[in-house]
């Protein structure tokens, strides 16, 4: 007769296969949608160590539409088939100093919009930047990450697959 193990943890192997079946794990970069802005796919660059996702923004301006306020922006080359520039509204958060990669701290606008991981839609915060010389338009950061309880194998790319459209 043999032994039987009772109440068997599984390998680390089974249960980062499980989480990624599940659309639960990313690598260091994604296809990010942003349904709220008409973008159905943007590179994003996965970062556990900035706070608050970023995305690259032209011209953002703070406007009042029916007593609340919003952010009017500019896009470039997202409307799918990377020609032509989106012009955007969203509602705004606040306008938060945010420290960026080389350490110097900036007042952005941040405002809040769905966006859309493989086939999990959250609602983030995002900061708008000018990323023109970054080589991702969208930084994700970990506030987002923790929204949608998502683990990061850094050594992988584009886990979560294309974000589903709804």
């Amino acid at each position: 007769m043999s032994p039987q193990r009772l109440n068997v943890k599984p390998s680390l192997k089974v249960q980062t296969d499980t989480l990624i079946d599940g659309g639960h794990v990313l690598g260091w970069r994604e296809w990010i949608g942003l349904p709220d802005l008409d973008v159905p796919l943007i590179k994003a660059k996965v970062d556990t160590g900035a706070r608050t996702s970023s995305l690259h923004a032209l011209n953002p301006t703070q406007v009042e539409r029916d007593g609340r306020d919003f952010v009017a922006f500019t896009l470039p080359h997202y409307r799918g088939d990377g020609h032509g520039r989106i012009q955007c509204l969203a509602p705004l958060v606040e306008r938060r100093e945010i420290r960026s990669s080389n350490g110097k701290a900036e007042k952005r606008f941040v405002v809040s919009t769905h966006i859309v991981v493989g086939h999990h839609k959250l609602k983030v915060e995002v900061s708008l930047a000018n990323r023109s010389i970054m080589g991702f338009p969208m930084l994700l950061g970990r506030t987002a990450m923790k929204a949608g309880r998502f683990l990061v194998l850094p050594s992988k790319s584009y886990l979560a697959g294309n974000p589903e459209q709804s």
